[in-house]
């Protein structure tokens, strides 16, 4: 199986600051609180199109039926956010699989970390946080996003974080066909 990356003509780092109200967002978090904590935060930030996913079934609802643009997922029992990722980045066919997702853990292990990154998470942010790093982690993740890569043992957003880490000696299999693409998100603009 080769590798490829999602290629596709407008992309998500087009949005303006003025046109974040139109950024649809999924929260996956099972308690009311911690919802309305995010929803609060993003709606300060200007994002008003903010859908509950209160367990992972309600999320893979939201995500089969809805234009869902942006996904924070709080990794917080009983939901495991790292199996979670695994089953949007290498599930069904049928689930946006190159969708940014934001990854919110209060879990600072270094086993929970890396897990979650080479499940496929765009980022990661450490709770407590502060609306600043939330809007942070949130530019990177919308404005600034790295390379959608699916391999046939990695499907998520390019793991590497600088552009001197794109110039050392490709590790990779050349005859798996290793291209590179703009990752998007078609829902957003058509």
């Amino acid at each position: 199986m080769s590798s490829s990356v999602i290629d596709e003509s407008a992309t998500l780092t087009e949005l303006g600051p003025d046109q974040l109200r139109v950024l649809n967002t999924l929260i996956i978090v099972d308690n009311l609180p911690m919802f309305q904590i995010f929803r609060g935060v993003l709606e300060e930030l200007g994002i008003h199109n903010v859908t509950h996913g209160r367990s992972a079934q309600i999320a893979i609802q939201s995500l089969m039926t809805e234009p869902i643009d942006l996904v924070i997922i709080d990794d917080y029992a009983p939901l495991d956010g790292v199996k979670f990722l695994n089953l949007l980045r290498k599930g069904s066919n049928k689930l946006p699989h190159a969708v940014p997702v934001m990854f919110v853990t209060a879990r600072a292990e270094r086993e929970r970390i890396v897990a979650a990154r080479d499940a496929g998470a765009s980022e990661i942010m450490l709770k407590p946080f502060t609306a600043a790093q939330l809007l942070a982690r949130l530019t990177t993740t919308v404005k600034k996003p790295r390379p959608f890569v699916e391999s046939n043992v990695y499907v998520g957003p390019d793991r590497r974080r600088h552009a001197a880490d794109c110039n050392s000696v490709e590790r990779r299999n050349n005859d798996q066909g290793n291209d590179r693409r703009q990752m998007i998100n078609p829902a957003v603009l058509d």
